[in-house]
């Protein structure tokens, strides 16, 4: 049986929660939890991954979802519970170096887009080889994101820039990490059975950049 899509009910349940953030409360509501949240968002996965697989076979993506336990061991006092929960796209054989598609839905709103979760300097540095050996390349992809004027990126920027290439460019080469997506992007569907259709177009508008994404980190797209 479907679960149905999220709700404006879920957001209620994720005020309380971050009001409430201990065990006792968090067990005392967890069928709410279950039936306004973890089994929507599964489902919402679920189906945006069928999307995508079909649109691109050759992606080879593979889900993963978030749970909404803290890491113990990072705490750092705060309750042991997220108030968001997401998901990435992303294949099995590079989940620790290469890029992911991802959606996320929580108190503060929504975002998805393309990124890397934590790249490292020399992923960085392959990504700057890989610009520098045909910028005019990297900016036909960027200009041709779609809604690029609602788009953003997020990313610590260096505290000494790499180099200048051009004013599209260097906001990219410049970060230590790079992800482009949009926030609350969906409006009033983003509670209807709609969703997992209209974030896959979305998403799908991100996959000849994140063709290049891969090509950087060197990790061929399988046949």
């Amino acid at each position: 049986m479907s679960a149905g899509p999220l709700s404006p009910r879920a957001m209620d349940f994720l005020f309380e929660l971050s009001i409430n953030n201990e065990r006792p409360w968090f067990q005392e509501h967890k069928p709410e939890f279950e039936a306004l949240l973890h089994r929507p968002f599964k489902e919402l996965a679920e189906e945006t991954l069928d999307i995508m697989s079909r649109r691109f076979p050759a992606c080879g993506f593979g889900l993963h979802i978030s749970r909404i336990y803290r890491d113990a061991r990072r705490l750092f006092g705060r309750g042991p519970y997220h108030d968001h929960l997401w998901f990435s796209l992303q294949r099995a054989d590079c989940r620790s170096q290469g890029p992911m598609l991802w959606f996320e839905f929580g108190l503060s709103g929504t975002s998805h887009g393309l990124g890397y979760w934590e790249r490292s300097a020399q992923q960085a540095a392959a990504f700057r080889k890989k610009i520098d050996s045909d910028p005019k390349r990297f900016e036909e992809l960027l200009l041709a994101v779609p809604d690029r004027e609602r788009s953003r990126l997020w990313g610590d920027e260096y505290k000494r820039p790499k180099g200048h290439i051009s004013s599209l460019i260097d906001p990219w080469y410049n970060r230590k990490q790079a992800s482009i997506g949009y926030d609350d992007y969906f409006g009033d569907e983003l509670f209807t059975d709609r969703l997992p259709l209209l974030l896959s177009e979305s998403l799908s508008g991100l996959i000849p950049l994140y063709h290049y994404m891969m090509e950087a980190a060197g990790l061929e797209l399988k046949e």
